[in-house]
């Protein structure tokens, strides 16, 4: 059933409306027995029964309501004004419970998008990360109604510890290049023991309008406090040097905590969340990912074709170096790999140069993402 607005007044805030339709009501008769119980007044009966009585007309008021809201759903109107609930007594001690109101068909008032600007919201995948068993910044955000910045920052946290407050400094990098620092910035928690953390926002020196620009975000935690006592991480944080798109694909696809792809040499195989583990072990020591299910089924060594790729200028010529390596590719990648070729080709007859495009897909393909 369609949602059904109602109010006592005689407009919605947000919605103008559009037509008006007729008044209508619903009622509902009630027992005359129940009103024989009651007597002279509700006021007159024990406390006890009174309640019970109360509890049953307001029953009888909500379903008198609900009725009220479907017939208004099966009509071609979507709210009601001057909605008005009462007890009505008739002849021979019949009495109803009735709703009332004028139906009318709303819209939402159109807002443009220069009404709308004063709120900005934006999310950021944070670029640098611990090689270490503590909280790791995954995701800034900022957001602003036009009377100030907050910040919000979430933490994996893989231990599921009772982190009860974070100290970090925060960097920001626009798109012109410059950056911008918040240091000691503190961030506390509404719920712990979660392996997401997300922080209560945080006021924060930051222009409004800056969110605007920036283009990446990075996060240095100082110190974090569990109820054990206040922990300080003595160790550089690790950048992340990864396109935007395939930095973005790789969160969607292996989690917002992912930093690597997958590989191994045998000895060592890399995590997805950046761990570097002995070749033997089953699962990460950070983050616990099983090493089964990252391994990719792909058995075909992509790495060499896509570096003789980036030495082309045309993806016509990316194409030659890619017929050189199909027969020995894995035979359900041959048509995507081909598909992206052709699309490459046709789009750089209009558009420029594709390569970097092109060859991205092609990594991306390998990688799962």
């Amino acid at each position: 059933m369609k949602e059904v607005l109602i109010t006592s007044g005689t407009s919605f805030e947000g919605y103008e409306i559009v037509d008006y339709g007729t008044y209508k009501f619903t009622q509902t008769i009630l027992n005359s027995n129940f009103l024989k119980d009651l007597g002279t007044s509700i006021a007159d009966i024990a406390t006890d029964r009174r309640d019970v009585y109360q509890e049953k007309i307001d029953e009888i008021l909500n379903e008198t309501i609900k009725n009220f809201k479907e017939m208004v759903g099966e009509s071609n109107y979507n709210a009601v004004v001057g909605f008005t609930t009462g007890v009505e007594v008739y002849t021979n001690n019949v009495t109803a419970v009735v709703a009332s109101g004028t139906l009318v068909s709303i819209t939402p008032v159109y807002k443009s998008e220069f009404e709308k600007s004063n709120f900005i919201r934006k999310e950021l995948y944070v670029r640098n990360y611990y090689d270490l068993l503590v909280p790791r910044a995954s995701k800034v955000v900022l957001v602003s109604e036009g009377k100030g910045t907050k910040v919000s920052v979430w933490f994996n946290n893989y231990n599921n510890d009772d982190i009860l407050a974070l100290k970090a400094e925060l960097q920001f990098t626009n798109i012109y290049g410059d950056n911008i620092t918040l240091p000691d910035v503190d961030f506390t928690f509404d719920k712990t023991n979660l392996n997401l953390l997300k922080s209560d926002f945080v006021e924060c020196k930051l222009p409004d309008r800056y969110i605007k620009l920036i283009s990446s975000a990075k996060v240095y935690i100082k110190k974090y406090v569990k109820s054990s006592g206040v922990y300080e991480i003595d160790a550089d944080s690790i950048g992340i040097e990864m396109s935007e798109s395939k930095f973005r694909a790789l969160k969607v696809k292996k989690g917002i905590d992912a930093v690597a792809n997958y590989k191994s040499d045998g000895l060592v195989w890399t995590c997805n969340c950046g761990h570097v583990n002995e070749g033997g072990s089953e699962e990460c020591t950070i983050c616990g990912r099983k090493q089964d299910d990252m391994k990719n089924s792909i058995t075909f060594n992509y790495e060499p074709m896509v570096e003789e790729m980036k030495t082309k200028e045309y993806v016509i010529e990316i194409k030659d170096v890619l017929m050189k390596y199909i027969k020995d590719i894995d035979a359900s990648l041959r048509m995507q790999l081909l598909e992206i070729m052709e699309s490459g080709i046709n789009y750089e007859k209009t558009r420029g140069s594709m390569k970097d495009s092109v060859i991205e897909k092609v990594e991306n393909l390998f990688l799962g993402l």
